[in-house]
């Protein structure tokens, strides 16, 4: 009864550290991982999305846990609900988890070396975002972190499934380059939590209303472009140009943090349905040849 219990307790633990992140992390990896198990038997698809779940579960538990320990002062203004700042668990009780992800995160990667650069970037990518000035600047929290944190999560959830395409590694490189552009409508919901933990978020630096317009104006047509040159446009253009035309109306709305969050959602709502595209364009694009956009 006593591990019973105790595992129940470490089940509620991880959802309260990640639950945040899910539509960011096991949703677009499972579904990018669709594309990949074409010839595949049912054995090896249920044995090879267990091992995929495990690995973003770590790839997920080991960041959040390392970024919430760093950033307990700008939890304690934003989201007072998680469980440092809550008192759901003690700082000291975080830190021993994270030494257990940690340990479990990198044994997990030499068991299975094909996805250990994965693993190592996005250990290098944690430490950057959470201990260096780098990581506390607009450009080098989302541009650089987040695009490299989104090559790792898709590159290892593709190979955890299969051997890489010539196509899906374009995909991963668009769609890598791209979040990292867009990902500044996460910041646009947190100025007053990043100004008192010292970040400097475009927000910050350059101002809310004129971040709004560089999101809407210049990153979202770079956005579509990006999705044009890796072959994913084609599939929903469409879609996809009224999915960018949404948010980039939303962000120019100011109606306060919460409608900003929702906005962060809509954003990756839309987000995870071009992975859905991407699935759909590699079921039938067994033959095709990709000629033009980003190389490997």
């Amino acid at each position: 009864m006593f591990l019973f219990a105790y595992i129940l307790r470490e089940v509620d633990v991880f959802f309260s550290f990640t639950w945040r992140d899910w539509s960011s992390t096991f949703i677009p990896g499972i579904i990018f991982a669709v594309g990949a198990v074409r010839g595949l038997s049912i054995q090896a698809i249920i044995n090879n999305y267990l091992f995929l779940f495990l690995w973003i579960a770590h790839y997920l538990y080991f960041f959040n846990l390392s970024n919430q320990i760093t950033g307990v002062v700008e939890d304690g203004i934003d989201k007072k609900d998680r469980p440092i700042p809550s008192g759901k668990v003690t700082l000291e009780g975080a830190k021993a988890r994270w030494i257990i992800i940690f340990t479990s995160f990198l044994a997990i990667a030499i068991y299975m070396p094909t996805i250990l650069p994965e693993t190592i970037v996005s250990i290098m990518t944690t430490a950057f975002l959470c201990i260096t000035p780098g990581g506390k600047h607009w450009f080098g929290k989302n541009n650089i972190a987040m695009t490299m944190a989104t090559w790792a999560l898709l590159n290892a959830s593709w190979k955890s499934i299969a051997p890489h395409t010539y196509q899906s590694q374009i995909w991963v490189h668009g769609m890598a380059i791209r979040t990292g552009i867009m990902m500044h409508i996460q910041d646009i919901r947190d100025i007053k939590g990043d100004a008192a933990s010292g970040r400097k978020t475009m927000s910050i630096a350059l101002g809310d209303w004129t971040t709004r317009l560089l999101i809407s104006f210049l990153f979202t047509p770079l956005s579509m472009f990006i999705l044009h040159m890796s072959h994913i446009l084609e599939v929903a253009p469409w879609s996809i140009t009224i999915s960018h035309l949404v948010v980039a109306y939303r962000v120019l709305q100011i109606n306060g943090s919460h409608y900003d969050h929702k906005t962060y959602m809509v954003f990756h709502f839309f987000h995870n349905f071009h992975f859905f595209c991407i699935s759909d364009l590699h079921r039938s694009s067994t033959s095709r040849t990709f000629t033009v956009g980003f190389s490997p």
